[in-house]
């Protein structure tokens, strides 16, 4: 070990004694520098430059009318080009276009035909022509600015239909919002003719029977109506006794009246109560806890869950009682299930009071809540509230309309009663006329009612049909709809062309594609300058006096020392210049100083030893590696998109971790990642320096030789 740094002491005294050996060091440490540096400065912002690549606009629409409205889509698409900056556009003529784009003026043409808005405006008709816009590209030029003009091209075409649909369907809606407006002012009316339209379909063969009765009793009308004439004395006398009892009748019915209002609403009241003690019977079950709660509070809890079970329970069945009695007196559809609903909440009450006994005896017996049960428990509670709350909603949405509408008709039928009792004794003296009038009329109703039920038979498919899709529309959603055409066309054609945004949240923020790229140029160059120092140094140890004792392995050891220094010495210039001198971006600096020294290192050792070992062929090897690694290490593109061999052969190049340790400093770092990249970076030293060791002392003479009789062929050194 003596020796190798005897070697390395040497090299330094004859670099700092001797002042052309000097400068030669310093141009090699300052030469990769500014290969990365210039590489970096200029790609530091290409796409933010865009705005001076020139291409031609050809606008040759010649426009059209659209609804009584005259529109010129190519001439507003010159127009939104002129503020924009992102390409440098140029509105010329098709000659000049096409010359310029031969001669490499123009690096695209875009060209707007003369029938462009006409074919737009065809959509909307019966046969629509697509719409084109012609794109010429120089595709020898550059192959970069190539995918730039494509991209704007690509933005134009999405920009223009965006516009058009905006443009359509703002008209679309305009009209819609007339219709809507028109509709809101209808609204109740709408919602009328569809439940009439749904009633008279569910009451169809209802309507046809009665029709039918009707036409085949109105040629027996004229007899019956005879008949009831020779009956029209004594029924005067009677009209004033039946008038002076239904007066009776319709107070004592009113005052009923008012009475079954109140118990429909104590009914309510009692459903809104059930709902309450269902949530403080959740609020005792939840102060229960099997490891914090005493059995004493527990069998607290529990007692008053059983009292509040029991007076729901009483509740149901005095509610229910009284629904049944009322439900057999006069039947109704609404409030039987109104009544099953809640028998069913009432049979869940029963289940749950059996469970909580158990429960209790269970935390009597081994003092300890059963969690199990509980839980169970509290889940029938939930589901029993959503049954509660249905009920409720029932109640409120048809029973209790039902319940009204039974009480509101006994008033009303008393009424109609009176009325006519009181109309038909003004009219007795004028029977007699009426009696004929009304046999005539039976003939009119023969006929009326046979065609109204010969027209109705005739529609009924398609009354069917109808009335299935309008029960499929709630009034909520004609209220939506109104609401919709209501909307205010420029917005509703704005979101229709563009019915989201794209946010964007970067994960690793670098803020420029120079900072993006300094990995890669940073790298090769690092790289690079270890193949200089290869090709300018000597990478044997000169004949000194006393170095005669020296082995081939320190004289090689010695000297990669040497090299090793002057590689951290270029690596340190290059990342130093990238941050002061560049302002190259980086979350972690001292973790990009130390990517670059390790790169450095790294490269010295595998470049050192390739030539050390193998002469003029090492070099050779070390240029091949270098471009395989170029290609393959992902630094450009994604490695995804490499060929097949480069994607396996990646894990086996330095680059691939000295890139990839870089972009953690630059952009943040990951440290599973870099203590990775570090590893595999000395990983790869490890094996040249072990193969440096074993491998010189058997190739040095054959190298040697191979060496010596080059240089004697006049043409290498």
């Amino acid at each position: 070990m003596k020796n190798v740094i005897n070697i390395y002491q040497r090299d330094l005294k004859s670099i700092l004694a001797n002042p052309v050996a000097l400068i030669i060091i310093a141009g090699i440490c300052l030469l990769p520098s500014l290969y990365a540096w210039i590489n970096i400065f200029a790609c530091w912002d290409p796409y933010g430059n865009t705005s001076t690549i020139p291409v031609a606009v050809v606008n040759q629409d010649k426009g059209t009318v659209y609804l009584d409205k005259t529109i010129n889509m190519g001439n507003s698409i010159v127009d939104k080009l002129k503020t924009n900056q992102q390409i440098g556009w140029k509105f010329v003529d098709e000659k000049k276009a096409d010359l310029g784009v031969v001669d490499g003026t123009y690096f695209a043409v875009i060209v707007i035909p003369s029938d462009f808005s006409a074919s737009f405006a065809s959509v909307l008709t019966n046969s629509p022509k697509k719409p084109e816009i012609i794109y010429k590209v120089d595709t020898k030029d550059n192959p970069v600015a190539t995918k730039i003009t494509e991209t704007a091209k690509n933005s134009l075409v999405d920009q223009i239909s965006s516009s058009f649909i905006a443009t359509v369907n703002e008209t679309l809606f305009a009209t819609f919002n007339k219709v809507g407006q028109d509709a809101e002012a209808n609204k109740n009316q709408l919602i009328q003719w569809k439940d009439e339209i749904i009633q008279v379909n569910r009451n169809m063969d209802l309507i046809l029977n009665s029709l039918q009765d009707i036409n085949s009793r109105s040629s027996n009308l004229s007899s019956l109506l005879i008949e009831l004439n020779a009956t029209m004395p004594s029924v005067g006398s009677q009209l004033s006794t039946i008038g002076q009892f239904n007066e009776n009748n319709a107070n004592m019915i009113k005052t009923t009246q008012q009475t079954l209002t109140q118990s429909f609403n104590n009914i309510e009241t009692n459903l809104n109560n059930v709902q309450a003690s269902v949530i403080r019977i959740h609020d005792l079950l939840n102060g229960i806890n099997s490891s914090n709660t005493s059995v004493a509070q527990a069998n607290s809890n529990l007692d008053q869950v059983n009292r509040i079970v029991n007076a729901l329970n009483d509740q149901l069945s005095i509610n229910l009682k009284y629904l049944q009695q009322l439900n057999n007196a006069i039947p109704s559809a609404q409030v039987a299930k109104l009544i099953a609903s809640l028998q069913s909440i009432q049979s869940s009450l029963a289940d749950e009071s059996n469970k909580l006994s158990s429960l209790q005896e269970q935390l009597n017996s081994a003092h300890t809540i059963n969690q199990t049960m509980l839980d169970q428990i509290n889940n029938d509670m939930t589901n029993m509230n959503l049954q509660i709350i249905d009920a409720t909603k029932l109640y409120n949405s048809s029973a209790r309309n039902s319940l009204n509408e039974i009480s509101n008709n006994l008033i009303t039928a008393t009424s109609e009663a009176a009325n006519l009792i009181s109309s038909a004794q003004g009219l007795q003296g004028q029977i007699d006329s009426l009696m004929s009038t009304a046999i005539e009329g039976s003939q009119l109703s023969a006929k009326v009612s046979g065609d109204l039920r010969n027209r109705l038979l005739e529609y009924k498919d398609i009354i069917a049909r109808l009335s299935d899709k309008l029960q499929m529309i709630s009034n909520n959603d004609l209220a939506q709809i109104i609401t919709i055409l209501q909307s205010n066309p420029e917005l509703m054609g704005s979101f229709v062309s563009s019915p989201f945004n794209l946010r964007e949240e970067p994960i690793y923020v670098v803020p420029n594609y120079g900072s993006a790229m300094a990995p890669v140029y940073s790298v090769l160059a690092l790289w690079v300058g270890t193949l200089i120092m290869t090709s300018l140094l000597k990478t044997e140890v000169p004949n000194f006096q006393g170095s005669e004792t020296y082995t081939i392995r320190e004289r090689h050891f010695g000297k990669m020392l040497t090299f090793i220094t002057l590689a951290l010495i270029q690596g340190l210039i290059i990342v130093l210049g990238d941050k002061l001198l560049l302002g190259v971006y980086s979350v972690n600096t001292p973790l990009l100083i130390v990517a670059a020294l390790v790169s450095s290192l790294t490269f010295a050792v595998i470049t050192y030893t390739l030539v050390s070992l193998l002469g003029n062929f090492g070099k050779a090897l070390a240029i091949v590696y270098m471009i395989m690694q170029l290609a393959g290490s992902g630094g450009t593109y994604p490695i995804e998109v490499d060929p097949l061999i480069l994607r396996i052969l990646q894990p086996t190049f330095p680059f691939t971790y000295a890139i990839s340790a870089f972009r953690e400093a630059i952009a943040g770092p990951l440290i599973s990642k870099v203590i990775l990249d570090f590893f595999m970076l000395l990983l790869f030293a490890a094996i040249f320096v072990l193969a440096g060791y074993f491998l010189k002392k058997p190739l040095y003479e054959r190298v040697h030789r191979f060496e010596t009789n080059f240089k004697l062929s006049g043409i290498g050194e």
